[in-house]
């Protein structure tokens, strides 16, 4: 029997609209692990950046930090072991269903993403716990929480607890963010930098109507 975390944020955002600034995909990205290692490293990594000036006041934030900021947690993650997973949905394929309200394209996602993944990363004895970051947007907090403990209750009926969280205030989901932007990046720019660094950790990387990429 094993404890397996699962921590996860999503990348893109929830516009329809033909404008910039909207992203092409909806995606989401986990980070598993069975030892928390990657937070202690990014903990460390975050106080040896301090003591050298770098300001962080609420961690690490793959989007708005520095190209030498995320140089560092790349290395870190990379040297951590832990595994990677991403469902990319397009946006253009999503039916009107799911366009009506951001919470039920998060919901679909979400469900989908951890029906494919979940099975792969536990067996029957393990213990599952699901940590996702909290959302910015008009989704009242207790739906989303309420929908996520719903998700996870689908899929996997016992041994497991779900949890809503702050990004600032976990370094795993800061790592699941790191992770989600570079395979962002890939996908909405064909920038490969980022993911190159993290590919060796990647066990899933799938688009939805898409056969799986690796």
């Amino acid at each position: 029997m094993a404890r397996i975390e699962i921590y996860g944020d999503e990348a893109g955002n929830f516009s329809f609209a033909e404008r910039e600034g909207a992203s092409t995909y909806f995606i989401v990205t986990t980070v598993t692990m069975t030892e928390n290692v990657i937070a202690h490293r990014l903990l460390n990594l975050r106080q040896e950046l301090m003591w050298g000036g770098v300001r962080l006041d609420s961690g690490f934030h793959a989007y708005q930090d520095t190209w030498p900021v995320r140089s560092a947690v790349l290395r870190e993650i990379a040297a951590s072991g832990l595994r990677i997973d991403s469902t990319i949905l397009p946006k253009d394929r999503v039916g009107a269903n799911l366009r009506r309200s951001n919470l039920l394209l998060w919901q679909f996602a979400w469900l989908t993403h951890l029906q494919r993944v979940v099975p792969r990363v536990t067996r029957r004895a393990d213990d599952l716990m699901v940590i996702a970051a909290s959302i910015r947007t008009q989704m009242r907090a207790g739906a989303v929480d309420a929908a996520l403990h719903d998700i996870v209750g689908q899929v996997r009926p016992e041994r497991s607890v779900a949890h809503v969280v702050n990004a600032n205030s976990d370094m795993a989901v800061q790592a699941a963010d790191y992770c989600g932007w570079a395979i962002q990046r890939k996908w909405e720019s064909g920038d490969f930098r980022a993911h190159g660094a993290i590919r060796h950790l990647i066990g899933s990387e799938q688009a939805l109507f898409e056969s799986e990429r690796q």
